[in-house]
């Protein structure tokens, strides 16, 4: 009778682990962490900043003004994502994604802005990234909240 074996060959990941300077999983997570962990304090600070100029923007008087303000709100509305997810931030990407729809809803159906949407999701925004990490309960309620008048607004939740 006779036996065919195969030799095992480690794959080369495996061998790149294994070797110095090769890292596991689990290292490598927990450096990624302690990494965005040393850089909440900058990604806050940007988060803060378009929120701000979020709320510096004016209710425009005339249609091309109005395109221009809609673009600035979604460039800034998509800065707060962008800024803010990295540090689980969640209830605040939710309401930057929200003025999102918002925009694409008027621009969509070309109808004009409402800018107390506007307003209240900068409202929002400000009252999340204000609150405690630990207020869970108070974070749900303003994006509950939201939801409702968005879903009011427009017939649907949204």
């Amino acid at each position: 009778m006779t036996v065919i074996t195969h030799a095992r060959r480690k794959s080369r990941l495996a061998k790149l682990i294994d070797s110095a300077g090769g890292v596991t999983v689990g290292v490598a997570l927990t450096r990624a962490r302690q990494n965005i962990a040393a850089l909440r304090e900058k990604g806050l600070e940007e988060v803060t900043r378009h929120i701000d100029a979020l709320a510096a923007l004016e209710a425009p008087t005339d249609p091309e003004a109005t395109a221009r303000s809609l673009q600035q709100i979604y460039v800034s509305a998509n800065h707060v994502i962008d800024a803010a997810h990295p540090f689980e931030l969640d209830e605040i990407c939710a309401v930057a994604l929200s003025l999102c729809d918002m925009v694409d809803r008027a621009s969509a159906e070309d109808a004009v802005f409402d800018w107390r949407i506007m307003a209240v999701h900068i409202q929002s925004l400000r009252l999340l990234n204000t609150l405690p990490a630990d207020a869970v309960r108070e974070r749900e309620q303003v994006t509950t909240h939201l939801a409702d008048m968005v879903a009011k607004k427009f017939g649907q939740a949204g």
